[in-house]
């Protein structure tokens, strides 16, 4: 409750998030310590939702462009109605996967946090959120969707996908050697049915050329213990440039 209040005073006092609170749509200023020292002027945010993080994107990088991607109609809608006037923000009503397909999610009542292609597990006991449908959406590679000269470095991108996140990271595999900064949402336990955990996620992303930065936002249960946490990555390449200058 401390943290939800906290988050909403300080978006009342910054002008930059107002029009989201007139939505009922609060930023996701709990990434602001991993994220705001960061110089980047594209922003890649996969599994968008109604706009949470590209709201807290727009403040830390007002300069950037931010290509969101969002598969369920609703929080879509919601989506382009928060942004209307953005330029610099476009949204693909799309998921990203390793190929060009349709694919049922499963969409839960806790529609900002726990919609997912994957069967829940574990996250309806102790988040209590639980299914109420399925939602047919469209999905591929990030590439199919857009250009890669669009993404001008140094890019950022973030992945919240309720255990679909290494389906995703090869689902951007052609994008990756571009990608400067890589923030994702890793579970220790498992949430959701047949997911990978963040021990696989590290290890891919070594595969791919990133190092880990830091963990932010863990969340401890008291019968699992720690469950998921936000994991903060920079490229070999990226870091390697920064030692050099």
């Amino acid at each position: 409750m401390l943290k939800k209040m906290g988050k909403l005073v300080e978006a009342l006092s910054n002008p930059t998030y107002w029009n989201g609170l007139r939505y009922g749509i609060t930023p996701s200023i709990e990434h602001k310590l991993a994220l705001q020292r960061l110089n980047i002027r594209t922003v890649l945010d996969v599994g968008a939702n109604r706009g949470q993080f590209t709201l807290l994107a727009q403040c830390l990088y007002p300069a950037a462009t931010i290509y969101a991607f969002e598969p369920l109609a609703r929080p879509a809608e919601q989506f382009r109605a928060l942004f209307a006037d953005k330029t610099n923000v476009q949204l693909f009503q799309v998921g990203i996967d390793e190929a060009l397909r349709d694919t049922k999610m499963f969409v839960a009542d806790d529609h900002h946090a726990s919609s997912s292609i994957l069967k829940a597990h574990k996250q309806s006991k102790i988040f209590g959120s639980r299914e109420t449908g399925e939602e047919t959406v469209h999905v591929g590679r990030l590439n199919d969707f857009l250009r890669l000269d669009c993404i001008r470095p140094p890019c950022l991108l973030k992945i919240d996908v309720q255990g679909y996140e290494l389906q995703v990271i090869n689902g951007c595999r052609e994008v990756l050697p571009l990608v400067d900064y890589l923030y994702v949402e890793c579970c220790y336990v498992e949430l959701y049915a047949r997911q990978a955990l963040a021990h696989e996620i590290l290890r891919r992303l070594e595969e791919f050329g990133f190092a880990l930065r830091g963990i932010f936002n863990q969340h401890c249960d008291p019968e699992e213990g720690p469950v998921i946490a936000d994991f903060l990555f920079q490229s070999l390449r990226s870091m390697a440039a920064v030692r050099a200058a």
